[in-house]
């Protein structure tokens, strides 16, 4: 009979679940990591973001790149007899990203002499865990389940003409119009990608902006590229019916108080997640959940349970991958005995939108520093002022630092341009280091590159940027 006793058994195999359980392994734990395949490939190693979201969707948002650049030739010296885009094998080639990075991480779990035990898994005690007949058990359960989205009342998902995130991935039948409920970070990336397909994509957002959680100056400056990309960007506006046809959907709807009806082949839905909790078993554990049914944890992942931790999505705390990161790495280092500093301040993690111009930002929004009576300083200066913007022919967008007046400290940052999401780690590392923009301004970067945008914003802090 197999050994089926543990050190930490982890329960998901998602960004969060896989790196907890190789952390713990190098820590001389003997991990066992259960995942949940369904048989449809919505599961498995690397979870939904490396199987069904961020990783493939980055893949679709590179080819809606170069497909947008291609449409205008002569500015790059090109010419073509016959151009053609093929959504299906942009697709191909987005499942073939996914396919190498799961046997990257096959081969990383039997590398680090991980049990890997595929199936439901359900806590029958605060030690135990059964999976089908068989039984494992351990002084430490890292619940990594992650979420899935979240549907409305009168559109509930049918996966054929209302869909989401996961069913757009495989859109191989390009469809005339697309509704896209929810204009955060997951709508407008799709929105980006179908539209440069030619695919008409209307925006439907229930705030007075779109990625409405971002600085107010993003939203207006992504809603106007959006404009002029050809997408419809409906903002304050709320679906007040649906009819369901044979092949579409009709959406009533509201926008600033006058009532449109329009037709559309598909509608996908971006409204936010719900916790992947159900059969789990967590009353019976007495795990608790909050008032949404995330998983509450405390600083080092620790759930109200003893030996019992949660990571990721599950948590709610900021559904990123790179947060489950670091979440699964602490609980790991923490079950170990590790001397190690806890997660509170999740603001000052990086949040990323991958559409065109990108989005990135880190810690408060002018908007959040006012409401906090925070006595601040801003420098922004658009992406022309580096040069190499130009010589790339992307060059809009800005960069905005705000930082504390009286100490020079960054508080936050927010970028809209070519690059962003490589260029936040940046102000992310001097923040964490409590720099000052001065500290930044001074720090020499190479020219040519898009990072002296950050030099020159903070440069503009104290109105001494040279180029703008």
């Amino acid at each position: 009979m197999a050994d089926n006793k543990y050190d930490v058994i982890v329960i998901g195999a998602g960004p969060g679940g896989y790196h907890a359980a190789i952390r713990a392994a190098q820590l001389d734990m003997k991990v066992c990591l259960i995942e949940k395949d369904d048989g449809t490939g919505n599961g498995g190693l690397g979870g939904v973001c490396l199987n069904w979201g961020c990783i493939p969707s980055k893949s679709l948002l590179k080819n809606a790149e170069l497909l947008n650049e291609m449409k205008n030739p002569d500015e790059w010296g090109f010419s073509f007899k016959e151009f053609k885009a093929d959504i299906s094998k942009a697709i191909d080639r987005s499942r073939e990203v996914s396919k190498k990075l799961t046997q990257g991480i096959e081969f990383l779990v039997k590398k680090n002499k991980i049990d890997l035990v595929m199936g439901s898994a359900q806590l029958t005690s605060s030690t135990n865990v059964k999976v089908g007949e068989n039984s494992y058990t351990a002084g430490n359960i890292i619940l990594a389940t992650g979420a899935k989205p979240r549907s409305l009342p009168s559109l509930e998902i049918d996966k054929k003409l209302i869909i989401t995130s996961r069913e757009a991935l495989e859109l191989r039948n390009k469809p005339k119009s697309i509704a896209i409920i929810g204009a955060s970070a997951i709508g407008c990336e799709f929105a980006y990608f179908f539209n440069a397909y030619g695919v008409e994509i209307t925006l439907f957002e229930i705030m007075d902006r779109i990625v409405p959680k971002e600085d107010s100056d993003i939203s207006k400056e992504l809603q106007r590229q959006f404009t002029k990309q050809g997408i419809i960007c409906n903002t304050s506006s709320s679906i007040t019916n649906v009819k369901k046809n044979k092949n579409s959907v009709t959406l009533e709807f509201e926008i600033d108080g006058k009532k449109q009806t329009k037709e559309f082949e598909k509608v996908m839905l971006g409204v936010g997640i719900q916790p992947n909790t159900e059969n789990l078993g967590l009353s019976e554990a007495g795990v608790k959940m909050n008032e949404h049914g995330f998983i509450e944890v405390d600083e080092f992942m620790k759930t109200n349970v003893n030996g019992i931790y949660a990571i990721g999505d599950v948590t709610g705390k900021l559904p990123l991958a790179h947060v489950a990161f670091d979440q699964g790495i602490l609980a790991s280092e923490h079950i170990a005995g590790q001397e190690v500093e806890g997660i509170t301040d999740y603001l000052s993690m990086p949040r990323c939108t991958y559409c065109s111009p990108q989005i990135a930002s880190i810690g408060i929004t002018e908007e959040e520093a006012k409401d906090q009576n925070i006595d601040y300083q801003v420098g922004k200066v658009p992406f022309q002022v580096a040069g190499k913007s130009i010589a790339i022919n992307d060059y809009n967008g800005f960069a905005k630092i705000i930082s504390d007046k009286s100490t020079g400290e960054v508080i936050g940052a927010h970028i809209i341009g070519a690059e962003a999401t490589e260029m936040i780690g940046e102000i992310g590392m001097l923040k964490y280091l409590e720099g000052t923009t001065e500290e930044l301004h001074r720090l020499t970067h190479a020219h040519p590159t898009l990072s002296e945008v950050i030099k020159e914003a903070a440069a503009n802090t104290h109105n001494q940027a040279i180029h703008f």
